[in-house]
């Protein structure tokens, strides 16, 4: 039976709008679904924070990082049919999740992004 294991993170929405300015980083870091979905919004720069600060506290949890050959693109934020954000994950991710259960929550100031992540043990 595998361990619990937690991530966070925070971004600043203002430096994220910086960012996603330029097109290669908004290619490497974010699926096509996650773009359309911030590009939905009132503010963009504050749902990309968001989806970047869980892919960061996703990788923490996996406790892997991203020299193992997780991308960030391997972890996707989705939303469920309730609204709440979810992870989908790529093919390394999903190896490296391990079948474990994956909880998200995101939360926003003015100013910051932060994401929690906690990864249950697999049964």
């Amino acid at each position: 039976m595998g361990c619990s294991s937690i991530g966070i993170d925070a971004v600043s929405i203002s430096r994220m709008g910086q960012a996603a300015k330029k097109e290669l980083f908004l290619e490497r870091v974010f699926t096509s679904g996650e773009l359309d979905y911030a590009a939905k919004k009132r503010r963009p720069e504050k749902h990309l924070a968001g989806r970047f600060a869980a892919k960061e506290a996703v990788v923490k949890a996996l406790s892997t990082g991203i020299m193992t050959g997780i991308s960030l693109k391997d972890v996707e934020v989705v939303r469920r049919s309730d609204g709440r954000p979810s992870i989908r994950f790529g093919p390394t991710a999903i190896d490296a999740a391990g079948g474990r259960q994956v909880h998200l929550s995101i939360s926003y100031t003015r100013e910051y992004a932060f994401a929690f992540v906690m990864i249950g043990s697999s049964i």
